[in-house]
Parts: C-alpha cells; sequence; structure tokens
C-alpha cells in the first residue's frame, strides 16, 4: 500500500461517519453535488441506478472519474455498487451480459448454472469498476399477493433459495465483488410493498428460523459479504421498528446467526421509512441499531441532513464513537480486501474484451433454455406448426410482444406482432402467443376477466399459447384449453428460450419454483 494510500485510512471520527454511507445521484457524469459529497463529506459509498448508466464504456469512465475524485480529495476509494440481480432488475443492459431473473434459476434448479452466472456477472461488473453487487434476493417467494418480489426470489422453498443464492455467492465473491443477500429478515411473504408502504410480517419465531431465517443463516455460513436490512415489521422479532432500524433485529443478526460482515439498509428513500422519519432520525435510528453502511438515495439536503444527524448523534454521544469506527473499519476493511486502495482505475479500452462477450451471452441464452417450464399442453400444440405466428400486443405496450417476434425470426419463424383489440382479424388456424406480465403478484380481478376474455376469443380461432413474461401465477387465469409456458422475465434470453421452445429447437425441461393459486 502506497503512503498517499495509507494516510487516506486515517480518517477522523466525523470522516469515518462519512464511510458509514452510499449515495447516489442524477447523471452519466459526476454532478457537483456528489463531488462534494466524496471531497468534503467524506462518503464511503456511490450506488449506481438507470439514470447513471448508458453502456459500458460510460460506466467504467464515471466509475474512474469518481476515484479520481476520491483521490484528488486525500479520500479512501469509493466503494461502488449496483442492483445487478439479472431478470426485471438488472441496471447493466445494453452491452453487457443481462441475465434472466433469479426465479428462472429456481426453474432450472441448476446450482452450477447459478454460479456460472454470477462469476460471469462479477467479472463484468469489476471490468466496469463496480465492487458492489446488491444481490442475490434470498426472499422465499412463498405469497403469490406479493407485490414486489416475484421473479427476483429463487422460488417458494427455503431449500432451493439457500442452495442457489449460497452458490451464487461464493462464485461473485471468487471473483471479486461483494455479494449483498437481500432484504433480511425476508420480504417475501408480505402482501405491500416497502417503496411504499411499511410491510409487516407477522409470523411466530419458529416460522421465521423455518421458512425466511434459513437461506441468510446458509448465506452466512457461506462468507456472504454484506447483508441488506428490509423496512419490513417483523411482529416475532420488533413489532415497533422496521428491521432495518431495530437493535433486537441487529442483535439477532450479529449474535445469533454470527453475522460479522457489512449490513447496508436499503435505500432510505423509500416510502416504508421516508412517509415516518425526516432523514436524518432514520439514519440516526439505522446506525444507532447496528448499520454499516447507510443507503442515503435521495435528494442532497436529505443526504446531508443525514451525514449531519449521525455525526451530531455521536457528539451527543446518542451513537458511540466506538460503534461509528467499528462500521467504518468493515467498510474499509471490505475496500483493501477487494484491492481497491492500491487499484481502483480500471482500463476503459479493455471494456469490450470482458464485457458482454459471446460466451457469456451463450451462458445466459442456457440458463433461460433449462429454466423455461412448459406448465400444460392439454393440445399438444408446442412446438408450433410452421405457420405464420401472430403475438399479442397489450394496450399500447408492445415492447415484450415486439421482443418476442425478433426472437421468432431469429429463429427462423414468420411472426409479427397483433394488437389484443384487432385479435377478430386473425384467419382461422392461425397460431396467437400471448405473453402475460402482470407484476410480480397475481393478476387483479380485471386484468384476469381480460385475459380470459382475449384468450378464449382466440381459442374460438386456433392455437394459443400464454407465456408468463414475469410471475407465473398469471397463468392460474389463463383458460384451461390454452398452452402455457413460463419463462419468468421478458429480458432478451428468456424471450429467446421462449422463441426457441415454440419453433421446437429447444425442449421445455424447467419445473415451477412457485406454487400456482
Amino acid at each position: 500500500m502506497t503512503e498517499a494510500a495509507q494516510d487516506a485510512m486515517k480518517d477522523t471520527t466525523p470522516d469515518l461517519v462519512g464511510q458509514m454511507f452510499m449515495v447516489d445521484f442524477t447523471g452519466f457524469q459526476p454532478i457537483t453535488e456528489v463531488e462534494r459529497l466524496i471531497a468534503d463529506e467524506g462518503v464511503g459509498g456511490v450506488i449506481l441506478f438507470d439514470k447513471n448508466i448508458s453502456e459500458p464504456r460510460q460506466v467504467a469512465t464515471l466509475t474512474n472519474t469518481l476515484q479520481e475524485i476520491a483521490r484528488a480529495a486525500g479520500r479512501p476509494p469509493i466503494l461502488i455498487s449496483v442492483d445487478q440481480e439479472g431478470g426485471p432488475v438488472a441496471r447493466l443492459r445494453m452491452g453487457a451480459t443481462h441475465f434472466p431473473s433469479a426465479m428462472a434459476f429456481g426453474g432450472a434448479r441448476s446450482e452450477a448454472l447459478a454460479a456460472s452466472a454470477a462469476g460471469i456477472t462479477a467479472r463484468e461488473l469489476r471490468a466496469l469498476g463496480l465492487h458492489m453487487n446488491m444481490a442475490p434476493v434470498l426472499d422465499v417467494n412463498n405469497n403469490p399477493a406479493n407485490p414486489v418480489i416475484g421473479v427476483r426470489s429463487y422460488g417458494e422453498d427455503p431449500a432451493l433459495v439457500a442452495r442457489l443464492g449460497t452458490a451464487a455467492i461464493r462464485a461473485m465473491q471468487a471473483s471479486g465483488v461483494l455479494a449483498t443477500a437481500k432484504h433480511f429478515p425476508g420480504h417475501g411473504d408480505t402482501s405491500q410493498d416497502s417503496h411504499v408502504s411499511l410491510p409487516t410480517v407477522p409470523h411466530a419465531r419458529p416460522r421465521l428460523d423455518a421458512v425466511e431465517l434459513a437461506p441468510f443463516r446458509a448465506a452466512i455460513r457461506a462468507g456472504v459479504g454484506a447483508i441488506l436490512t428490509a423496512h419490513v415489521v417483523f411482529s416475532a422479532l420488533d413489532p415497533d421498528q422496521p428491521a432495518s432500524l431495530s437493535p433486537t433485529v441487529m442483535a439477532l443478526l450479529r449474535d445469533q446467526l454470527g453475522f460479522s460482515g457489512i449490513v447496508v439498509t436499503d435505500s432510505m428513500a423509500m416510502r416504508a421509512i421516508s412517509d415516518r422519519l425526516p432523514p436524518g432520525e432514520a439514519a440516526v435510528r439505522a446506525v444507532h441499531a447496528g448499520t454499516d453502511l447507510v443507503l442515503a438515495c435521495g435528494p442532497l439536503d436529505a443526504q446531508r441532513e443525514a451525514l449531519e444527524a449521525v455525526r451530531r448523534a455521536v457528539s451527543a454521544g446518542r451513537v458511540p464513537a466506538d460503534r461509528v469506527a467499528a462500521s467504518a473499519e468493515r467498510v474499509l476493511g471490505v475496500k483493501r480486501r477487494l484491492g481497491l486502495i492500491d487499484r481502483a482505475i480500471v482500463s476503459v479500452d479493455e471494456v469490450e474484451t470482458r464485457v458482454g462477450l459471446p460466451a457469456h451471452l451463450a451462458v445466459a441464452d442456457h440458463v433461460a433454455d433449462a429454466a423455461a417450464t412448459l406448465v400444460r399442453d392439454p393440445r399438444h400444440i408446442i412446438p408450433l406448426a410452421p405457420t405464420r405466428i401472430s403475438v399479442a400486443g397489450w394496450d399500447g405496450d408492445t415492447k415484450t410482444a415486439e421482443g418476442l417476434v425478433r426472437a421468432l425470426r431469429g429463429v427462423g419463424r414468420d411472426a409479427e406482432v397483433v394488437p389484443v383489440d384487432r385479435l377478430e382479424a386473425l384467419g382461422a388456424g392461425a397460431a396467437l402467443v400471448v405473453p402475460i406480465n402482470t407484476g410480480p403478484g397475481p393478476a387483479g380481478a380485471e386484468a384476469r376477466a381480460r385475459i380470459q376474455s382475449v384468450v378464449r376469443a382466440a381459442l374460438s380461432r386456433g392455437p394459443v399459447v400464454a407465456i408468463a413474461t414475469g410471475a407465473p401465477y398469471v397463468l392460474a387465469s389463463v383458460p384451461e384449453e390454452a398452452a402455457c409456458l413460463a419463462v419468468y422475465g421478458a429480458d432478451p434470453a428468456s424471450l429467446g428460450a421462449a422463441a426457441r421452445i415454440l419453433a421446437g429447437t429447444v425442449q421445455p425441461r424447467g419445473s415451477l419454483p412457485v406454487t400456482l393459486p
């Protein structure tokens, strides 16, 4: 380690508070406000979202710029994170490898594929200067009404979630990226979204031990480096506070489960928190509870308020200085282990040779093929006969239909998008494919009625295949005469798998990792 790097690690207590914060900003280049947060406030991390990402070279340039800001100010290097779960939550898409959702891996039931994908994802992230992936999701999605998890989960079986999650964690960290298991103690059995409200999980402790906590126990045994806490109330643990602000939940994580890595909050801008507490008080409570890294997303004034509030709490003795020192050391220790102290800058010129490679994309296709699940085919119409295929486009949202048409044409089939309000023009015998994605949970009553109406009308004219391009629960709403296929996502690999199965070049071999209602 260079002398300058060693000096950068010798921060005072106010500076150590900065190391406990990870912030966001808007734009493809660092704005003045984030430069000040790094240089003046000493924040330890930055998280990138879609609003910061266009293509891989731009990301590598951006992360290098952030590191140069820290270096020029004499600060430790920045820990830069991203949500690259795969499926619907993937910040890197264009030019990078976009893997299918976690539930697709649940459909494939392959630890080898989970590990291969996680290793590739990690290597691509490191090539772009990203060191921390806010993944994998270890929530057990056993509630079909869950509005936010859905295909982000490996499935409803705690053992399957643990098995695939730990395979991903080991491979990700072996390839140089800090894995972050989320959302502790488990966001799977909720019917509310913590982005917009404060959910409650009412189960007793024995049930939590058997279901929600089981994958996290396995992750800790596997050496996961970080765990992200949920803005969810667990009545049996702490009926008064969400897990992210609860000393009781933190004690469970540290003392009972033996976790020694970084504890990071979910975004403090989510309404489960922001509707109830000002940014400063929320941050103080999170740190007081035992959080190491506060995910302080949102407006600059909210980020500064959170930082200053924690510093005041330390000065007033509400938060012990040794508590801050311990957390900052965990964050700085990760930066050392990841090699950032000596080498935080990446080569922009090497991006094309390390990111989005054909071999990586082939693995994504292989995962999607292994995951695709034939739920039913009562009339034995799959693969479809070599006739023109119409793909239904829903009410002004034809993106998925257009992607499926491209995939079908890519395997040599004649296909077109037909809006659902023009299906009556289909000729007798025409094959219709209906991609359906109503979100993570089951379809609402109105959506179910619409799906049934569209499919029943089409069945009177010819063969129909309904494809769940999101959570497969929606297939329970499809009339029984129609064939049903689940591909667990609308990413290019998953749509490609659907096309290959419809064309008969691939046989569906996945199995449902959740029970249809």
